[in-house]
C-alpha cells in the first residue's frame, strides 16, 4: 500500500511539550486542533528553544494568512535563504484560510534547511488522509491540541501549580476546575492571582480557592448550583443572569450543571450502596467537597425532579445549537424547567 494512503494519527501536541531540544528541530511543526491555548504555549516554547539558532531579526517572521491566500508566497519565503549565519524562523496563522492546501505537498517533501516553519490551523481536520495532511503524519511534522478533560485537565492543573511553586492537591485542583471551569487560561489566570495571596504559605486550599475564586465575579456557577439544589428559583434566575451580564458562556452554564445533575443521580445511587464519601468521589472523579455539595442539594434527590432537570438540560442546549433564541431567554426557560 502507498505509505501516503494510509490513515497516520497525528501526534499529542502534549508529547511535544516537554521534549523540544535544539538538538533536536524539526524542519515543519503543524498544530491544529480545539485548544488555542496549548498551541499558544507550545508556540513559546518553541521559539524560546530555537532562539539560539537565529543570529538576525530579520530571521523570524509571523504570518497571518488571509483568506483564500495562495500558498505559493509562503513556500517562496521558506525556501529563501536567513539573512543571518543561523535559521529561520517562520510562524504561519490562519492556515485553514490557504486555498491550495494541497500545494503543500511538495514542501512537506523537501523542506528547506535553513528554516523552521511553523503553521497553526484552528479546529479538527476531519480527514487526515487528505493531503497535505497525510504525509505531515507520516513523518511526524502533525500535532494536534486537543481540550484536555477529566484526570488529564486535573493533572495539567497541578502541573502548571508546580511550576508556580505552589502546592496544590488533586482533590483541591478539582475543587478548582469546578470553581473556574475548564478553560486553562482562566485556570492560569487564577493560579497567578493566588500567588499574591499565598505569601509563604504556598500550598493552595479549598478555602483560598472558594475565597479569591468568589472576588471576580458577583456569583459564580457554585452559587447557581446551590441555589438550585435549595429549590430557590429566584435566586437561580438571578444569578443565571447575573453570569450571563458578566460573560459567562451559556454553553458552559448548561455542561456544568449537568455535570451537577449528573453527579446527584450517582450519589444518590453510590449512597444506597453505602459507599464512603471519600471513595465515591474518587470513582466519579470529582473532589470529595463537590461531591458532599451534590449530595446535599436536597430538591433534586426525588427521581422525578432528576429526571425534570435532565430533560430541561437537553432541551436548553437543543435549543442553543439550533435556533437564534437569546442566551438569557434560554437561560430563563432552562431554570423554569428545571424549577417545576
Amino acid at each position: 500500500m502507498n505509505s501516503r494512503t494510509e490513515n497516520k494519527n497525528a501526534l499529542s501536541i502534549y508529547s511535544l511539550s516537554n521534549n523540544l531540544s535544539a538538538k533536536k528541530i524539526l524542519p515543519i511543526y503543524f498544530f491544529f486542533g480545539v485548544d488555542m491555548y496549548a498551541i499558544d504555549e507550545v508556540v513559546k516554547t518553541l521559539e524560546s528553544v530555537v532562539s539560539p539558532l537565529i543570529t538576525s531579526d530579520f530571521d523570524k517572521d509571523i504570518i497571518r494568512v488571509e483568506k483564500k491566500q495562495r500558498i505559493s508566497e509562503i513556500l517562496d519565503m521558506a525556501y529563501a535563504f536567513p539573512f543571518g549565519s543561523g535559521r529561520k524562523l517562520m510562524i504561519v496563522k490562519n492556515f485553514e484560510n490557504i486555498s491550495d492546501k494541497k500545494e503543500f505537498l511538495s514542501y512537506v517533501e523537501n523542506p528547506s534547511e535553513t528554516t523552521i516553519l511553523v503553521l497553526i490551523q484552528k479546529g479538527k481536520i476531519t480527514n487526515l488522509k487528505s493531503v497535505p495532511y497525510n504525509l505531515l503524519a507520516e513523518r511526524k511534522y502533525l500535532f494536534e491540541a486537543k481540550e484536555l478533560k477529566g484526570t488529564d485537565l486535573i493533572k495539567w492543573a497541578i502541573s502548571k501549580a508546580n511550576k508556580l511553586d505552589i502546592k496544590l492537591s488533586s482533590e483541591n485542583a478539582y475543587a478548582l476546575v469546578e470553581i473556574v471551569g475548564e478553560d486553562k487560561s482562566l485556570l492560569e489566570m487564577h493560579l497567578n492571582k493566588f500567588i499574591n495571596y499565598l505569601g509563604k504559605n504556598k500550598e493552595l486550599t479549598f478555602e483560598t480557592i472558594k475565597k479569591l475564586s468568589s472576588l471576580t465575579k458577583e456569583y459564580n456557577i457554585f452559587n447557581l448550583q446551590d441555589a438550585l439544589g435549595r429549590g430557590e428559583e429566584a435566586k437561580a434566575l438571578q444569578i443565571v443572569f447575573n453570569l450571563l451580564n458578566t460573560g459567562q458562556d451559556l454553553t458552559m452554564i448548561i455542561s456544568m450543571l449537568t455535570k451537577f445533575i449528573s453527579v446527584i443521580a450517582q450519589s444518590i445511587e453510590l449512597d444506597m450502596r453505602k459507599i464512603p464519601d471519600n471513595n465515591a468521589a474518587k470513582a466519579i472523579e470529582v473532589s470529595v467537597y463537590y461531591y458532599r455539595k451534590c449530595k446535599n442539594a436536597k430538591f433534586f434527590r426525588a427521581e422525578n425532579r432528576l429526571f425534570k432537570a435532565a430533560e430541561a438540560l437537553f432541551n436548553a442546549d437543543l435549543t442553543l445549537k439550533t435556533t437564534s433564541a437569546d442566551n438569557k431567554t434560554i437561560g430563563a426557560k432552562l431554570i423554569s424547567e428545571m424549577m417545576n
